[in-house]
This record gives C-alpha cells, structure tokens and sequence, in this order.
C-alpha cells in the first residue's frame, strides 16, 4: 500500500514540480529592454537574440498615456491613451528581437515631442510629451518548451516622461537603456 501512495504522489508531484520549475525559468525569458541606436533612434524591444526558447502567440500594444490633471467637473486624474503600435506575430525564434517601438525624441523649444519612426527611423507621427506622461508597452507570449506545458509570460515596460526627457541629449555611442519599470503580470 505504501508504494502505491508513494507512486500516486510521484506521478502527480512530478508534472507540478516540471511547471513550477519552468514557469520560475520563463521570468527570465522575453524581457523587454531599450537600445539606442546612434543611426535609428531608440527601439523597444522584446530581448530574444540570447534566448533559448521560441515564443509563440505574440501580441503587444503601446500607447502613449497623457495625464489630465483633476480639476473643475473631474475630482481625479483622467488617463488618456493614444495607441502608438498593435501587433500580433506568430513566432519570436531565438537570435532575434522583436522590435515593440522605433522612435526618436526632440526637445523644441520647452516642448518635448516623442517622434514615432520606422525601424529605419522614418518618421510616422509626432507626440507631444509632459514630465508627467508615459509610455507604456504591454506583451503577453507563450515560452515554447518540450514538456508541452503552456507557460504564458505577460509584461509591461514603462518610461516617464521625464526619462524621456534626459534621453533627448544621447547622440553618440549604441548602448543599452534602463526601463523606469518592468511589471510581470501573473
């Protein structure tokens, strides 16, 4: 009888200990980082080019969140979003990245603009951007792996305004950017 408790708790241990162990794994999968490219601008992108996994099921959005500040007939804060990109991919293989957002950033006047661009850095629009303001990018994507679990990463990167901001003087060498934050949701 013990061996059959023993075997019983074996066959349902071992799958939940595999999941547990692959859902720890896949934080680390698919993190969102920003780069400055001194020849195209800055890019938004989902890190896959040291990856070891496929993600599959790709779907991302980004919006540029302006907030209006509580006033007169509104006791709080309105958000109003602008939806910049929107994109659903089949497959991110390992040794690429997928690019989220292009855009470059200009300060005219006391007026920051965030201008969205192309991955050439063409550009496609240009946005007024307050201290206040954020940019925000949210993915979801499945980690491929052999046990056949689906382990689903969801993220959000964001950046301030004012980071945005202090990005307008970088000109010279590609380098890699910190995120004001990264949130991982489930």
């Amino acid at each position: 009888m013990q061996e059959l408790i023993v075997g019983l708790v074996t066959f349902f241990a071992f799958p939940a200990v595999q999941f547990v162990l692959l859902k720890r794994f896949a934080r680390r999968e698919g993190r969102p980082e920003l780069w400055y490219l001194p020849r195209f601008g800055y890019r938004l992108v989902i890190h896959n080019i040291s990856g070891r996994k496929v993600l599959s099921e790709l779907r991302y959005r980004t919006i540029l969140r302006h907030y209006i500040p509580s006033g007169d007939g509104a006791s709080v804060i309105t958000l109003q979003d602008t939806t910049l990109d929107e994109e659903e991919n089949m497959f991110l293989f390992p040794g690429t990245d997928q690019v989220l957002l292009s855009f470059r950033v200009e300060v005219d006047g006391s007026q920051l603009v965030l201008i969205h661009t192309d991955k050439v850095g063409a550009d496609l629009a240009r946005f007024p951007i307050a201290d206040q303001d954020r940019l925000i990018t949210d993915y979801i994507a499945n980690v491929e792996n052999l046990f056949n679990f689906d382990i689903r990463l969801a993220k959000r990167a964001e950046l301030k305004g004012t980071t945005i901001r202090t990005m307008a003087q970088l000109r010279e060498k590609e380098q890699e950017l910190p995120l004001d934050r990264i949130r991982d949701v489930g």
